[in-house]
């Protein structure tokens, strides 16, 4: 108990660090700005990068638990590639429509992470770690190049859905475009969590967890649907970010054990700090020029994808 006590506090004391840390840099200079001007300007971008790292982490947590694979995640699963899809589709065909009625984005966004979650499902089955890597590979590749061809087709929507595509969305944050997203970043979460227990039990296996009470087709349903409304709401707020699902339950579960109890949340805090985290250093290194988050990401989590990928080999 004092060393779950220690990781949360540690935790949720390194966030209000980095979070004034994060007030305090931008393209507009140092400080907070005259009266705190410069504050209010970066919130909207702050509040987006935290429910979006929210979501990832306990969404990359969900995945590995009904997955059972380590190495699940739904930037790397092709989850986020097929929500930016399914936003690219809905300002291809009716762009007007998609802004007058801002809800339809992250509806068309769920529909895309749906429908990828469910085509990994059943290309990939369970369990399998090479399997589920190369299926999340090929879908990648497709939504990446689905969402590619509409916007060279698109004039309106060109610049959008290619920033969208390079992670590099949170500079757009309003709180009139992020509040809808970071809502449901929220109560997918929340309710990921309700899934816990289960996860626990599919850790044994199927038949075990079956014999203890758990309704493993049940739990596995609610988990890719509520793992796609987490991957969507997160893709509006940030675009296409790899690797921070990955990473934040691997830490989580190094920190304080794999019970998905308490290892979920820790996830999620891990998850809003290290998505904050590579703004503020993309901000922060370059501030005429910001490197967006989703390339921060690439460069710290890519050689440790590739140590948890030997480790799992082995």
């Amino acid at each position: 108990m004092n060393r779950t006590l220690l990781a949360f506090g540690s935790g949720l004391l390194g966030l209000v660090l980095l979070i004034f840390v994060a007030l305090s840099v931008g393209s507009a200079g140092t400080g907070w700005g005259d009266g705190g001007g410069l504050v209010l300007l970066r919130t909207p971008r702050i509040l987006a990068a935290l429910a979006a790292g929210l979501a990832l982490g306990i969404g990359g947590a969900a995945q590995q638990g009904v997955f059972r694979n380590p190495l699940a995640d739904p930037g790397l699963t092709g989850v986020f590639g097929g929500a930016l899809l399914g936003i690219a589709i809905l300002l291809g065909a009716t762009p007007t429509l998609a802004w007058q009625r801002p809800w339809i984005i992250p509806l068309a966004a769920f529909l895309g992470a749906l429908l990828t979650s469910v085509l990994l499902v059943l290309i990939s089955g369970r369990g399998n770690t090479a399997r589920l890597l190369i299926t999340g590979l090929g879908l990648n590749a497709f939504t990446a190049a689905g969402t590619l061809v509409i916007a060279s087709r698109s004039n309106e929507s060109r610049e959008l859905l290619t920033n969208g595509a390079y992670g590099d969305w949170l500079g757009m944050a309003t709180l009139e475009l992020i509040w809808l997203p970071c809502l449901l970043c929220a109560v997918a979460s929340i309710l990921l969590l309700t899934l816990s227990r289960s996860f626990d039990l599919l850790s044994f296996g199927e038949d075990s967890a079956q014999a203890n009470g758990c309704n493993v087709n049940r739990s596995r349903r609610w988990a890719v649907l509520l793992t796609a409304l987490a991957a969507a709401a997160a893709t509006c707020l940030v675009g296409q970010v790899a690797f921070i699902g990955l990473l934040a339950p691997h830490l989580a579960r190094g920190i304080i054990g794999p019970r998905h109890r308490l290892m979920m949340p820790l996830s999620g805090l891990l998850g809003g700090g290290l998505l904050l985290c590579a703004d503020t250093i993309g901000r922060a290194a370059w501030p005429q020029n910001p490197l967006s988050a989703a390339a921060v990401m690439a460069l710290l989590g890519a050689p440790l994808f590739i140590w948890i990928a030997r480790r799992s080999h082995e």
